[in-house]
């Protein structure tokens, strides 16, 4: 009768053991690969309508404003953007835009500590704007210098530490940033990840340079999402191709960190481009 206990006992185990040590666990939704377009006018707020019509899922990125040096008083400004509610969504992304120059305010104040502070007390009057909203991420967005990319990263640990401190925050990324070896590092356990802009760089698009965005998002290991323009302009160079990227798609999607993508639409319609290129 014991030895009856006994392997009834081993076979519950065995069972118990199937259950729970060979079944993997399912991956978090939040980390699933998302589709988002920014919204950073009134005509992109329509085509944030038409889009989500096809695609019901697609997140919104709402510009609630932007934070710029003053070139007479070297202070820093903020001047309100759209409202968070503006593109129609329940849940949005805000997006801060961190103007060029930002770094002339940097330079003229006493300490890191004091402008870290300065520029936390802007951002938190921005966060502060709009309700009945939800707010999933903080999305910082700032084309900073290479040589000020360590700063940069000081002031992101700051306002995530302070007005940020409850956010999922995100900063833009550019190919240029991650060539530095140290990107990675900088913002690893900073943010929640970054979105890798490769429209508006001036960087013409190649087989080549797809290779190595690829790689340098790889090397990075930190969390991503490709930002895409889905309009071209034109330049002293010729016409842009920022659509191209598109194709490049399937190309970032393997990658572990990967977390979709974001549309900077410029008042474009886009989500057949979508269709077409991806």
């Amino acid at each position: 009768m014991a030895s009856l206990r006994v392997s009834i006992v081993r076979r519950l185990a065995a069972l118990l053991w199937i259950v729970t040590g060979c079944t993997r666990p399912a991956s978090p939704v939040a980390d699933a690969p998302r589709l988002g377009q920014w919204v950073w006018t009134r005509a992109d707020v329509a085509r944030y309508a038409e889009s989500a019509g096809v695609r019901p899922d697609l997140e919104a990125g709402v510009f609630i404003g932007a934070v710029h040096c003053d070139a007479a008083s070297r202070k820093l400004v903020a001047h309100a953007g759209l409202p968070l509610s503006a593109s129609g969504a329940a849940v949005v992304t805000a997006v801060i835009r961190f103007e060029d120059g930002l770094d002339r305010c940097r330079t003229a104040t006493d300490s890191a500590h004091t402008f870290d502070a300065s520029l936390d007390s802007v951002v938190s009057v921005l966060r502060s704007r709009g309700s009945g909203t939800r707010v999933a991420a903080v999305h910082l967005d700032f084309d900073a210098p290479q040589r000020a990319l360590r700063a940069w990263a000081g002031s992101v640990r700051f306002l995530a530490t302070h007005s940020l401190v409850r956010d999922s925050v995100w900063v833009t990324s550019l190919i240029a940033h991650l060539r530095e070896p140290e990107y990675g590092d900088l913002f690893r356990g900073v943010v929640r990840g970054h979105v890798l802009q490769v429209f508006d760089t001036g960087e013409v698009v190649t087989g080549t340079q797809v290779h190595e965005a690829v790689r340098l998002a790889t090397r990075a290991r930190l969390p991503f999402r490709l930002g895409l323009g889905a309009f071209e302009r034109s330049t002293r160079a010729g016409v842009t191709d920022h659509r191209a990227w598109f194709g490049a798609i399937a190309r970032f999607a393997p990658i572990a960190e990967y977390r979709g993508i974001w549309i900077f639409p410029a008042g474009r319609s886009w989500i057949s481009i979508l269709g077409e290129r991806s």
